[in-house]
């Protein structure tokens, strides 16, 4: 897509460093609302990372394994086990074998998340809803795609993050595929 031909170079710059602000003060108020769940749950910041992961692939239709858990989050294949271990005992997941192959293991987001989920979050998911209410279907359509793609940069740049310089710079490869909508609650 090219820039919009009406709008002048320093303001379509400052349009982007509030873009840039915006997305910096979303992203601290995030991990503050992150935060707090997590001290009320007493999940350590890997355990709410991995329960995230679990609750998106279960709502993608492909429940995690401990392997793609382990890849998703960076960790080892033991370190995984201990995350998935201390979720278990605090009845966020379940492990459970795959109905079709019983030799894989499958960790589900259990009932008793979802309910502790819909408790703390409800609240943020009216004033999202009323926050969202206010804007076209249209516009909402390209928040997707551009969170989409900002949040294909980030993973891009933080895997790569040890690299040097040099990924700084790469570019982010097309537009993101439209995802469901997913909250904490299911």
């Amino acid at each position: 897509m090219t820039p919009d031909p009406t709008t002048s170079d320093d303001a379509r710059r400052q349009l982007r460093a509030d873009i840039v602000t915006r997305l910096q003060v979303l992203t601290t108020q995030s991990r503050h609302v992150a935060q707090a769940f997590s001290q009320q749950e007493r999940l350590a910041h890997s355990d709410l990372d991995a329960l995230l992961f679990v609750m998106h692939e279960e709502a993608a239709g492909s429940p995690a394994t401990p392997g793609g858990i382990a890849d998703a989050l960076g960790l080892t294949s033991g370190a995984a086990t201990g995350v998935i271990d201390r979720l278990t005992r605090a009845g966020h997941v379940e492990r459970r074998r795959d109905e079709r192959d019983r030799r894989i293991v499958r960790v589900h987001y259990s009932e008793h998340a979802q309910q502790i989920a819909r408790g703390f979050f409800a609240p943020l998911g009216r004033l999202t809803d009323a926050v969202m209410s206010g804007y076209t279907d249209v516009e909402l359509d390209v928040v997707v795609r551009f969170l989409g793609q900002m949040g294909g940069a980030m993973e891009q740049y933080a895997k790569g993050a040890g690299a040097g310089p040099a990924q700084a710079t790469a570019q982010p490869t097309g537009p993101a595929p439209a995802q469901p909508e997913r909250t904490l609650d299911g």
